[in-house]
């Protein structure tokens, strides 16, 4: 009889250890490991967000180099033509010679070829030469070359060279002067069918 009682004292102590267990089993430990989990994740979307952060980073830092090299390119770049007539050399020189001073000129230009660039594998652009005659004093022939230094477009000189004239007066310095440029295009520019010779200027009754 004394046994009874002591019995429901067990039975009444182990009730809520048994409730606290099934707790534990059910809300407890599922939750503890929804939020390791979770932690996990948001760890992961952490990275993620830092990552993608970086990146923007240098997407801002390279769209400001790429604004920089354009600035630097329209103040002292050299840009390639689609089409010969748009290359502007002939037009500069027609131009310098009428303000320069230049007595006579003549421009003739070639046929395009195809060339390969200097350490870049496969890549190609069009060239071709002008070949070019001035007659007039040094000053004014070296000053219409040099206008072409200011062209946006890539021309390099090729050759010049300078010889007095035997018809003009030793006091004027009459110098006839023979120059050569290559003018470069991208590897789709074609050959136009209107012609390449420029006009020639006439000046105190020279032609």
């Amino acid at each position: 009889m004394n046994n009874q009682p002591k019995n429901v004292d067990v039975l009444t102590a182990w009730i809520p250890l048994a409730i606290a267990v099934v707790l534990l089993g059910l809300f407890i430990v599922p939750n503890y490991w929804h939020a390791i989990r979770w932690k996990k994740e948001a760890n992961t979307m952490r990275a993620v967000a830092n990552e993608s952060a970086a990146r923007q980073d240098s997407l801002v830092e390279i769209k400001c180099e790429v604004e920089r090299l354009r600035k630097e390119l329209d103040l002292h770049g050299h840009t390639l033509p689609n089409t010969p007539d748009k290359g502007g050399l002939l037009t500069s020189l027609a131009q310098a010679a009428n303000t320069k001073g230049v007595l006579k000129h003549q421009s003739k230009s070639g046929k395009l070829t195809s060339m390969d660039v200097p350490g870049v594998q496969g890549a190609k652009v069009m060239r071709r030469t002008v070949e070019v005659q001035m007659m007039g004093q040094f000053n004014s022939l070296f000053s219409a070359m040099r206008t072409t230094e200011g062209l946006k477009t890539l021309v390099t000189v090729r050759s010049m060279e300078f010889s007095c004239n035997p018809k003009a007066p030793q006091e004027i310095s009459i110098i006839d002067a023979s120059f050569s440029f290559d003018e470069y295009f991208t590897d789709r520019a074609m050959d136009t069918t209107v012609s390449n010779t420029a006009p020639r200027s006439t000046k105190n009754g020279a032609k």
